[in-house]
């Protein structure tokens, strides 16, 4: 396939639900906007699982933005609720929420949503990035985010950044560590052993009774 290229004021790479929300903003507020992700829906975790159980504040005070507006839409388009397990009060269909984030991503007309690329190599002037190179297209924007899982674009770019816990002096937050040398810290064995949060399998199971049998799992497009 030849090399396409677009230009755009933003340029989102990485579908999850960060990506996807920070897209649909931008694009909200006017500017032109490409969302280039690796998967073909939108979401990430959120979408992706067997059963989408997210972290969340049910106090309405707190069901705001792009989060209140995606959970109305959930209320709408699953009608039988979503409190139903103690995990979250927001379980629902996956399929439903990736169709919203889908949904709302064609309502925009500036907004270019591309699947099934990864970043290739960060294009640089100085100190500058001035687009992103895929498997099939080039891109040149004013504003780069990346929203990556594992920020893809600061290792192929070359920037500076750090991972792992911080200090409290950093940031003078009361649940980050007072050291990350000190053996003492009662923190010390929990930054050592688990410095990024680890993640959560989770298996959904099905009995399709004796001598039934489970359907051929597809493999994923592309």
């Amino acid at each position: 396939m030849k090399m396409q290229t677009l230009t755009a004021d933003v340029l989102v790479v990485g579908g999850g639900t960060g990506g996807t929300a920070a897209a649909i903003q931008a694009a909200r507020r006017g500017v032109k906007t490409v969302l280039v992700s690796e998967f073909p829906w939108l979401g990430g975790m959120l979408t992706a699982a067997g059963v989408s159980a997210p972290d969340g504040n049910e106090l309405l005070a707190f069901q705001t933005g792009i989060w209140g507006a995606y959970l109305r839409e959930l209320s709408n388009r699953q009608p039988e609720g979503f409190d139903h397990g103690w995990v979250s009060f927001f379980n629902h269909d996956p399929r439903v929420g990736a169709a919203i984030f889908a949904d709302w991503v064609a309502d925009l007309s500036n907004l270019t949503w591309i699947h099934g690329q990864t970043p290739q190599a960060v294009l640089r002037q100085g100190l500058q990035i001035r687009g992103v190179t895929f498997q099939d297209w080039t891109i040149w924007a004013k504003i780069t985010l990346d929203a990556t899982e594992l920020g893809d674009l600061l290792a192929l770019g070359q920037v500076p950044f750090r991972w792992g816990w911080e200090p409290r002096s950093h940031w003078q937050e009361l649940s980050a560590p007072l050291s990350l040398e000190d053996p003492a810290d009662p923190t010390y064995v929990l930054t050592h052993q688990y410095p990024v949060q680890a993640p959560t399998w989770v298996v959904v199971m099905q009995d399709y009774g004796a001598g039934g049998c489970a359907p051929e799992i597809l493999a994923p497009p592309g």
